[in-house]
């Protein structure tokens, strides 16, 4: 059972707990009140007893009913009505009928709330023959007209029919919920995948981010030379860099304080920083997590390329109503040309920009030769609420259910219940026609609300006009009704007519909808007042007008109810997904971060845990030519990207491109045409080229050539340390050849369908093709 479902069986029981408590109490003091019982002494007896028991009925019940509660209670129903000789009015009469039928009517209209439709048919009718028996008992000579029919049609049979359209409704609305659910469950597990997908997308980006501002630029300081020996700094660095690469600490909604967190991020580097702004700035912990670690790459890039030991970092608050958080990395060194900044370095572009745009923000770098470099960073202080559009789609369901139960009951009140009465007094009334065409204006209009109901709309700019031809219909009904018979049997649209206004006026406001709905009984009585006597008494006339009322009204609070019950259910709703969806991105995360690790565990985890306890020196050619090494890969881990249009080639430049800031030259050429391929076949293909380029010491030449479905990567370079073993896998097969003081490493795929090497990929390949300048030239 769904949050929906859920939510309006709890409100629909309390409500029409309050329902039975307000109409009983409301006849019972009533009838009191004008002394027309029988024996006004036990009959105030009872109805206080009564009273007394309806309370203590409802409190039970939402506290949670026990088993014997619901017989009890249709047993003291029962009692009740069998003892009417004492509440019944002293000239009874079928019209003039007591308060307690009326109030077992109420009763049994809230029972499908509590019991199922087996029970509510043994309750009903149990209720109905107490009802039948204590009228024969208060009025032995009125035994025969209290059974005849259709005498006792008035009350018997509409107790009957109340019943049933409230189980309608009950079953109806509550079919609505249930579809509600279901539509809100299954947004819900589309929402979920694409918050999965999502948060796996950012935690991979976040994860490449952090690993390049840690890991990579410490490898990547080391195998440049940067740092030539052991450094306290250096050890923390590192440390530092292995936590991160267990995955990112998760991180709440709370607050934190920014200020305080820069700090830190300040305090562990060899910079001299100035910090300044902002003593004290607490906002979003993600975001404030999100700022530190931009901040921290932008003074790795300071300490790296600045050529300074100075820095200086500003937070500060912008924007009209100062909701904009601005944190600015500002440095006096050598500066760059950022036009010329290549398109393949992740540090600018995927580092800080895509960081700052995961959370609404954006970073800017401004910098000229010989000036400096400022970063700015910014994002907004708050993020806006989602908007949340389970309250449509409940609302709507909702709105469904109860209009499809409205045009029901409105259907069977007037085919099963006015059509007989129109039928049998069709002598009295003058003229019949008339009567007939009101009748037939009702269907229709009950027709047309079915109609835009089943094709999903509102009755719109129509519902008024129609409420005007509905309450001109009542009032030419009552005209043709004689006097006498007013308010009585024959009387067939006195307030039923009302059913058709509540079908018309369900997503009215509360006011509007009892205006209406009271507008309509009031014109009916303003006819039979100005006709003279009526078929009730006054007494009588109370009694039925509440009855019927307080069921139309009761089915118009049930629709204001429903808009209430859509917004607070939508609410639960959401917090139910966001608790389920928390709960599969932390699986899905953790598992993602585990398989990342254990790819690191076995290259990166061991260099770090070198250099973090002193057993590495980074001054030892080895220690720097294995960072080199990792570094160079994890260049190529950030420049993996899916939607570039060559990835393999993207992923080996970005490779070049490190190698060239390092100082060493190469010649890259390609040719031919090459399929798309996985990731894991172009990291298998270029693992040989990455290693040549991180650990050359001249020149080298890299190859990339496409032919009849082979694609091959060779690489020839001078041999500057001992060629370490390739395996192949994936269909990827790596060679390794010495000529001289010349390396030459060639890997190739081959497609399912290749089923030679081209002669090509040799000849362009091979160590004697060393045509340099035309590789030159190429590249």
């Amino acid at each position: 059972m769904g949050p929906v479902e859920r939510g309006l069986l709890r409100q629909g029981l309390r409500y029409s707990l309050v329902l039975r408590l307000v109409v009983v109490a409301t006849v019972s003091l009533v009838s009191l009140l004008l002394g027309t019982a029988r024996e006004p002494g036990p009959a105030t007896v009872l109805v206080l007893l009564f009273l007394a028991w309806n309370g203590y009925f409802a409190l039970r019940t939402l506290r949670g009913a026990p088993r014997w509660l619901v017989p009890v209670d249709v047993a003291l129903v029962c009692a009740l009505s069998l003892l009417q000789v004492w509440t019944a009015p002293a000239d009874q009469s079928i019209e003039n009928t007591g308060w307690v039928p009326l109030a077992a009517a109420i009763i049994v209209v809230t029972y499908p709330w509590l019991v199922g439709p087996c029970g509510l048919v043994a309750l009903t009718l149990a209720v109905i023959l107490a009802d039948i028996a204590g009228t024969a008992v208060a009025s032995p000579e009125g035994w025969l007209a209290a059974v005849d029919l259709p005498a006792a049609i008035p009350i018997r049979l509409w107790m009957m029919a109340e019943v049933a359209l409230s189980w309608g409704l009950y079953r109806l609305v509550r079919r609505s919920a249930r579809r509600a659910d279901q539509l809100v469950a299954r947004g819900a597990q589309v929402r979920r995948d694409a918050a999965i997908a999502a948060a796996r997308r950012a935690d991979e980006r976040e994860y490449l981010a952090a690993l390049h501002d840690t890991a990579s630029a410490t490898l990547m300081m080391v195998g440049a030379g940067v740092v030539s020996r052991p450094e306290s700094w250096l050890a923390d660095q590192a440390a530092r860099d292995l936590t991160v690469l267990g995955g990112p600490t998760a991180v709440t909604d709370r607050e934190a304080d920014l200020v305080a967190l820069l700090r830190e991020v300040v305090g562990h580097t060899p910079l001299r920083v100035h910090l300044s702004g902002s003593p004290a700035l607490r906002m979003r912990a993600v975001d404030a997590v999100m700022l530190g670690h931009g901040t921290r790459e932008a003074l790795t890039n300071v300490v790296r390329h600045a050529g300074t030991d100075r820095a200086e970092v500003t937070v500060s608050l912008a924007g009209d109503d100062d909701r904009t958080v601005v944190v600015e990395v500002t440095d006096r060194g050598r500066g760059f040309d950022p036009a010329e900044v290549s398109a393949h370095r992740y540090g600018v572009a995927g580092s800080l920009v895509g960081r700052m745009a995961r959370i609404g923000g954006r970073a800017t770098v401004r910098s000229s030769p010989g000036h400096g470099t400022t970063v700015r960073m910014e994002c907004p202080r708050d993020v806006p609420p989602p908007t949340d559009d389970n309250v449509a789609i409940i609302a709507t369901r909702f709105h469904q259910g109860l209009a499809w139960a409205a045009v029901v009951m409105n259907l069977v009140i007037l085919g099963l219940l006015d059509l007989p009465k129109l039928l049998a007094s069709h002598e009295i009334y003058r003229p019949p026609a008339a009567q007939y065409a009101a009748m037939g204006g009702f269907v229709l209009v009950t027709a047309f609300v079915a109609v835009t109901t089943l094709r999903g709309r509102a009755v719109g700019r129509w519902r008024w006009p129609l409420v005007t031809l509905v309450l001109g219909l009542s009032a030419l009904a009552t005209a043709g009704v004689p006097p006498q018979n007013r308010l009585g049997y024959p009387h067939w649209s006195e307030g039923n007519v009302g059913w058709t206004v509540v079908l018309l006026l369900l997503d009215a406001r509360p006011l509007v909808f009892v205006g209406v709905l009271g507008t309509s009984y009031l014109l009916t009585f303003a006819q039979t007042a100005l006709g003279g006597d009526a078929a009730l008494s006054f007494p009588a006339a109370v009694n039925a007008t509440v009855i019927v009322l307080a069921f139309q009204l009761a089915v118009g609070m049930i629709a204001i109810l429903l808009r209430q019950l859509a917004v607070s259910t939508a609410g639960v709703a959401r917090a139910e997904e966001e608790v389920r969806t928390a709960e599969a991105v932390a699986v899905q995360l953790a598992q993602d971060r585990v398989d990342r690790y254990a790819a690191l565990a076995e290259t990166i985890v061991p260099l770090l845990s070198g250099l973090a306890d002193g057993t590495l020196d980074p001054g030892d050619q080895a220690v720097r030519r294995s960072c080199a090494v990792e570094a160079a890969r994890m260049r190529r881990l950030f420049a993996e990207d899916e939607t570039v249009p060559d990835p393999l080639l993207h992923e080996l430049r970005a490779c070049i491109e490190l190698a060239e800031r390092n100082g060493i030259p190469v010649a890259f050429a390609e040719f031919g045409e090459r399929p798309p391929l996985p990731t894991q076949v172009r990291r298998r293909l270029t693992e040989a080229s990455v290693w040549a380029l991180a650990t050359a010491q001249g020149k080298v030449r890299l190859t990339v050539v496409g032919a009849d479905g082979t694609v091959t990567v060779s690489v020839v370079a001078a041999a500057g340390s001992e060629v370490v073993p390739f395996a192949d896998g994936d269909g990827v097969h790596t060679s390794t050849t010495m000529d001289g003081g010349r390396l030459w490493i060639q890997s190739s795929w081959q497609g399912a369908d290749v089923t030679e090497r081209s002669e090509v990929t040799s000849q362009l390949s091979s160590p004697g093709h060393d045509d340099d300048e035309r590789s030159e030239e190429e590249t």
